[in-house]
């Protein structure tokens, strides 16, 4: 699906720091066929599929497994970092201008679950979705649900099915949420970045020879592993 526009509160664009950029490479390159560009002078790598943006690569910042980032598209970046602010979530990184792509902040919600919110200028996101090898969504995984329930909702305009199982985002797409990422992700609770596959137990059975282990099979089909360095992520069947 070629995206040309995400819309406000919806998840724009992935990325994921990594301890062993060679190695992180070469698993994605193999595994979803992308197009990993050089560094940037940050050590920030782009990766494409067919020539569209679809996510990036960076050096790892925090201790413990790395882990996919979501980065939200807000209209107003200052006002919504004022916004997690006031509903108990920390600012990691203010508000900053990244050249003529935007304006970036880095949250820690309130459950403990890290993201990234995005002013976007001349960088809008990703280009392809729900397409093998892109992004297909995200879910939450957390021992307290209701609490983040009640922190997106005002927040994102995030809301969530009564029993707290599952977010509603303004791009009329659903979010799961599950289990705790446990040991050896250090965050209490994570944000799992899942990949559109058209025969997800194969791919998975790739990711495995590839250097990946397979954690789990969620109940909605998704099969979740951690790839060669420690990070999380989910195949899911696509087109259903």
């Amino acid at each position: 699906m070629n995206i040309t526009r995400h819309p406000e509160n919806s998840v724009s664009w992935i990325d994921l720091g990594t301890p062993d950029m060679e190695t992180t490479t070469a698993f994605y390159t193999a595994l979803f066929g992308w197009t990993v560009a050089p560094p940037d002078p940050n050590g920030y790598r782009l990766c494409t599929l067919r020539g569209q943006p679809v996510a990036a690569l960076g050096p790892a910042e925090d201790p413990g497994a790395p882990y996919w980032t979501i980065n939200v598209t807000v209209a107003d970046i200052q006002a919504t970092a004022t916004r997690f602010t006031n509903l108990g979530a920390q600012i990691i990184v203010a508000p900053t201008r990244v050249g003529t792509l935007g304006h970036a902040a880095v949250a820690l919600d309130p459950v403990g679950a890290p993201l990234s919110l995005w002013q976007p200028g001349t960088h809008t996101g990703m280009q392809l979705t729900h397409e093998p090898g892109t992004f297909a969504g995200i879910s939450l995984l957390t021992d307290h649900p209701e609490q983040a329930a009640a922190f997106y909702r005002p927040a994102l305009h995030w809301n969530s099915n009564p029993e707290h199982t599952e977010f509603r985002l303004p791009n009329n797409s659903t979010a799961a949420t599950g289990p705790p990422p446990g040991k050896p992700t250090a965050q209490r609770s994570l944000w799992r970045v899942s990949f559109a596959s058209n025969r997800p137990d194969a791919d998975a059975k790739q990711a495995q020879q590839l250097g990946a282990t397979e954690v789990r099979q969620d109940p909605n089909g998704d099969v979740v592993l951690r790839d060669p360095t420690g990070a999380l992520f989910g195949l899911t069947q696509y087109p259903r």
